[in-house]
Formats: C-alpha cells, sequence, structure tokens
C-alpha cells in the first residue's frame, strides 16, 4: 500500500470489527448491495474468456474486490482510493489473498493515477464511488479507464443515477427509504456516526484529514442520468453500453470496450 498514510495507528485496533461495521452501515444506505456484487462478478465471468487482472476504481475498503479474488483464482485485483484510512480496512480484508491484492492510494482526478496500475486490464469496476465526481472529472475518467482496458474488456459501474424527472425522482427516493427501513440493521450506524467513531479508534481527527484529501465537493449524491452515461462511454470507445440491473435510483450500467 502507498507510504501516503502519515498516520502513528494505536496498536489494538480491531481491524474485523471495524470492516463489519463499515459493511453493516453500508448495507444500511443501498438496498442489495450483496445482490450487486454478484451480479457484477457474474458478469464479468460471462463476458470474459480470461480474468487476469482486473481495477477496482474507488475501491474503499474492498468488498467488491474480496468477491472477484474468490471468482477469479488466477488473478491479480487492483484497487484504488484517495483515503488511506478506508485502504487500512481493505489491506485487512484481502489478507488472505497475498500478492494477488495490490491497494494504491491516490487521486483518481490526477491523471497520473495510470502510470500506477498495469495495462492492459482484463475488466474494470467500481461500486458507490464515481457519483463524488464532477460530470467533466466523470468524463474524462471514462476516458482513462477506456485507454487502461484490453479491447473487449469490460466496464461494470454500481451506483447512483438520477431521473430528469423531479416527482420520478422523488417516487425512487421515496421508495428507496421505505425498502431500506423494511431492511434495516438496527445495530447499523450513519455515515456521520461510522466517522466519528473510526476517527476515535485511528486517533485522528479523520474529517479535517478527508477534506484536506478531497477538496470542495464537486459531486452529485443523486448521480446523474443513464442516458448521459450511455453517451459518455460510447464517445471513450465503449460498445453493447446498457443497464444491467436497476432498482429505482441504483444501478449497474457499463458497456465492453471496442477496438480502436
Amino acid at each position: 500500500m502507498s507510504e501516503a498514510l502519515q498516520i502513528k495507528l494505536p496498536a489494538d485496533i480491531d481491524w474485523h470489527f471495524w470492516i463489519e461495521r463499515w459493511d453493516r452501515m453500508q448495507d444500511s444506505y443501498l438496498p442489495h448491495r450483496k445482490e450487486r456484487f454478484e451480479l457484477m462478478v457474474r458478469l464479468i465471468a460471462d463476458t470474459q474468456q480470461s480474468v487476469t487482472q482486473v481495477l477496482d476504481i474507488g475501491c474503499g475498503t474492498g468488498s467488491l474486490m474480496l468477491p472477484i479474488l474468490k471468482e477469479f483464482l488466477e488473478a491479480d485485483v487492483f484497487g484504488i482510493d484517495f483515503d488511506p484510512t478506508l485502504l487500512l480496512l481493505a489491506e485487512k480484508r484481502l489478507a488472505e489473498f497475498g500478492n494477488r491484492v495490490h491497494l494504491v492510494q491516490t487521486d483518481l482526478r490526477d491523471e497520473s493515477w495510470l502510470k500506477l496500475v498495469p495495462h492492459p486490464m482484463d475488466a474494470a469496476v467500481s461500486a458507490t464511488a464515481l457519483h463524488w465526481f464532477s460530470p467533466e472529472q466523470l468524463g474524462r475518467l471514462y476516458d482513462k479507464v477506456a485507454e487502461i482496458l484490453r479491447p473487449s474488456a469490460v466496464f461494470l459501474n454500481a451506483d447512483h443515477v438520477r431521473s430528469d424527472s423531479e416527482s420520478i425522482q422523488k417516487a425512487w427516493q421515496q421508495h428507496r427509504e421505505q425498502m431500506l427501513r423494511q431492511e434495516a440493521d438496527r445495530s447499523a450506524e450513519d455515515w456521520e456516526g461510522f466517522w466519528d467513531a473510526y476517527g476515535k479508534a485511528l486517533e485522528i481527527d479523520i474529517k479535517a484529514f478527508r477534506r484536506k484529501l478531497t477538496g470542495p465537493w464537486e459531486g452529485s449524491e443523486e448521480g446523474l442520468p443513464l442516458e448521459w452515461h450511455f453517451r459518455k462511454l460510447r464517445d471513450s470507445g465503449f460498445g453493447a453500453v446498457d443497464c444491467f440491473w436497476r432498482c429505482d435510483c441504483d444501478a449497474i450500467y457499463g458497456g465492453i470496450r471496442q477496438p480502436t
């Protein structure tokens, strides 16, 4: 992992506890989160004859990397994220896979990240990360993802998507909240609660640390319409662009890298 994390860690952190706590918090926000991961792994297997290198963009704690490593036993999986405090959890979560795991701490808004991972990749994935980017940043990122994929490789993203209709968007959000209430794990905390507690465990002001890393928020919590993603992906060199799964304002979309 990158040496960028300049934090003296307490010696008695229960990493397994914090990984489970992160997953409970994420599950409380994302309906059918496990189902999304399972479908993305299946789509990789269904579209690729051989999988030796996979990239997870904005990998966080390695939640999506885990099922990919389990499914593709010969594959090296690379995870990129700006936040070293999340990569600490990914490192612990994925320790059993040894040198098949490669974690890189860098800012994906800086195109130099391309030099930090090998080319070409057989698949690139992301989950609930790219809505942090502005439309301009995301369009450039799609171009760079296309550069590192071999022809016929697949790109898949599971993230929030928005409707152009305010009434439809409102209905989606209401239904999502209803689903989450029905599926709620009462022991799960919210986003702010997790970060407050995790920062105390690491003995740092973690919110200030993350603000310094990210700078001003430029994305949209609601995401962008699927039609926007489809257009940008085609412009970047992807074909067979489609939505492969959808639940109201969440979707899995992507495409196949076309020959240049």
